[in-house]
């Protein structure tokens, strides 16, 4: 099904000073050319030679400038949407030397890429024909880039393990193309998340770039040779997107620019220092963007940045960043998965105080996909951006307004000065003794048990959890209390039983891979450090005693909330909370029950 091709004008426009005295604001508007889930990304080129730019996405090209008409390039079958695409990324190049811009299509990970060649006009009634170039294509984002200096591009990605590219006999070019592994066997077989072409050292030679480092290009038989790794981290997750070796600050050398998770929070550039080793670039880390709006100096976040694209967007000489929310990245595993499908751009300026990243919102409905691509659709001298995944796809078309002095500072993003993330410095994986569960009762004597506890979290959701199943450990009542869906800075408050006066807390909680990092505080009195969670298998944390607590009233409640994660473990951020003990000099605080 067509959705109607409707220009909307995006609410929010983004601005941009010309000069002292003349100010502009940059808007896009979009148009969805399909809302059917065919491909995770899109371009365009001139695909039938009468100079207007068109759109391909997946089977179909749209023909421009008004992309009303569609042809099919291939069968088209629409994609179920709780699964993934058969085409990721499409490519335009002429291959065959014939003046007519042929499709290069890589699909899910692991799978072949094609070359569909254009027919020209008198084939464009029938299917393109179809030549598989190269078996194997692996990596979320493979690059289709010129990386020896041949003024020919190659297809970059990974295979059976390798870092390498792929070369093109330009005599035969729809023959299988040649693969050439820079590394050892060290990449993901299938998957992976972040990839790169860029020089980073500054030898005029691209080097190749990932998550853990950079692969240098050497000055001989690049085609060949394994190339020299570097290790360093360049990321602060397990990858990202794309990644851009780019002068951000302007001092003669290349910095890092990329995405953390793919599939959950993080925005970057990592500033090249001198090392000690002259010849061993260092990097320091610089957030953009993170999980929480403290991690953006405007409050940004958004979650599924799996994609990333770097252009001057409003044509002052730096390169700015273009990304967005991948929607439906992990179906519903993401965190903020169902928040809006939005697509930014992130304004480079260099002053005084250093690197600021501006960000715009440039769209709240389109999302992005795996490829993010810049173009000048319509010939005006301004970046376009096109962008295809499960929502279908896009065009944003960039406009540009002079506006008055107060309009553009009141289009201007607001510094944030809300509530800052909660930090995890001094966090222990406090354990202590196992419970003593009766064991004709199945409850440890004097428990609150958790489960019948009615609680109110900021974020996510509190419900019972079964454990009779889980035999590494032993849980009072067999059952705990479980939060999920909760992130950083999110809060549950649970309201207890009444007592007073001085007493000794026990807390028993839950340890697992995808728990997170939490502060416990019986009102505003937190209970020890921060407490981390992770650990390889399923169990608790044993009875954790916090002593001579003083309280004033009756009425307290016991809060929980998350600070972050173990470096090792899965960003879920759950908790849980199996009961807690309440000692007065009297006895144990009873339970209430419903």
């Amino acid at each position: 099904m067509i959705a109607s091709r409707i220009f909307l004008l995006v609410g929010i426009t983004v601005s941009v000073l010309a000069s002292a005295e003349e100010y502009s604001l940059h808007s896009f508007k979009r148009q969805q050319l399909t809302d059917t889930y065919f491909s995770e990304g899109a371009g365009a080129a001139d695909i039938n030679g009468d100079g207007a730019f068109d759109v391909v996405y997946g089977p179909y090209w749209f023909e421009g400038p008004a992309f009303k008409a569609k042809h099919e390039i291939y069968q088209p079958v629409p994609q179920n949407m709780d699964r993934y695409a058969d085409s990721f990324f499409s490519w335009m190049h002429d291959f065959n030397g014939d003046g007519l811009d042929d499709v290069l299509v890589a699909g899910f990970p692991g799978t072949p890429a094609y070359v569909y060649e254009n027919p020209g006009k008198e084939g464009f009634d029938q299917h393109w024909p179809k030549h598989q170039v190269f078996d194997w294509v692996s990596n979320e984002s493979p690059q289709w880039i010129d990386v020896v200096g041949d003024e020919n591009p190659e297809l970059v990605c990974t295979r059976d393990g390798f870092f390498g590219f792929a070369t093109v006999n330009w005599e035969h070019p729809f023959e299988a193309w040649e693969f050439h592994p820079i590394s050892e066997q060290i990449a993901a077989k299938k998957f992976g998340h972040g990839l790169g072409i860029g020089d980073v050292n500054g030898d005029g030679r691209q080097d190749l770039i990932h998550s853990k480092g950079w692969f240098e290009q050497p000055r001989t038989n690049p085609l060949t040779s394994r190339w020299f790794h570097h290790s360093v981290s360049l990321s602060e997750g397990y990858g990202g997107a794309e990644m851009y070796a780019y002068d951000v600050d302007g001092d003669g050398d290349n910095d890092i620019i990329t995405s953390h998770r793919a599939h959950d929070f993080g925005l970057a550039w990592y500033e090249q220092i001198a090392g000690s080793d002259k010849n061993e670039p260092q990097f320091k880390h610089h957030l953009i963007m993170g999980g929480h709006p403290s991690e953006n100096k405007y409050g940004t976040v958004f979650s599924e940045l799996h994609s990333v694209a770097l252009a001057d967007m409003d044509g002052d000489g730096l390169k700015d960043i273009v990304t967005g929310k991948t929607y439906w990245s992990h179906h519903r595993q993401s965190p903020q998965w169902d928040a809006g499908a939005v697509v930014y751009w992130f304004q480079l300026s260099r002053g005084n105080e250093g690197v600021d990243w501006i960000p715009h919102q440039a769209d709240g409905e389109a999302g992005i996909g795996r490829q993010v691509s810049i173009v000048d659709i319509n010939d005006d001298n301004l970046p376009d951006i096109i962008v295809g995944g499960m929502l279908g796809a896009h065009v944003l078309t960039h406009e540009v307004r002079s506006v008055s002095e107060s309009e553009f500072d009141a289009a201007q993003p607001k510094v944030y000065t809300g509530p800052k993330l909660p930090k995890v410095e001094g966090a222990e994986a406090l354990r202590g003794p196992k419970s003593k569960i009766d064991s004709k009762t199945g409850q440890v004597r004097g428990a609150i048990e958790a489960e019948a506890l009615t609680g109110k979290s900021t974020g996510g959701s509190a419900r019972v959890q079964d454990m009779s199943r889980f035999s590494s450990d032993q849980w009072s009542n067999q059952s705990q209390l479980w939060w999920t869906g909760a992130k950083p800075a999110d809060t549950l408050k649970l309201p207890l039983p009444e007592f007073t006066g001085t007493v000794d807390v026990d807390v028993v909680l839950t340890c697992a891979g995808d728990y997170g990092i939490v502060q416990l505080t019986l009102d505003d009195k937190p209970l020890g450090p921060p407490i981390d969670l992770y650990s390889s298998s399923v169990a608790t944390t044993g009875v954790l005693s916090f002593p001579k607590i003083e309280v004033e009233g009756k009425q307290h409640s016991l809060s929980v909330q998350i600070v972050g994660a173990n470096p090792k473990a899965k960003k879920a951020y759950m908790f849980a909370i199996d009961y807690l003990r309440i000692k007065t000099p009297d006895g144990f605080v009873r339970q209430e029950r419903p």
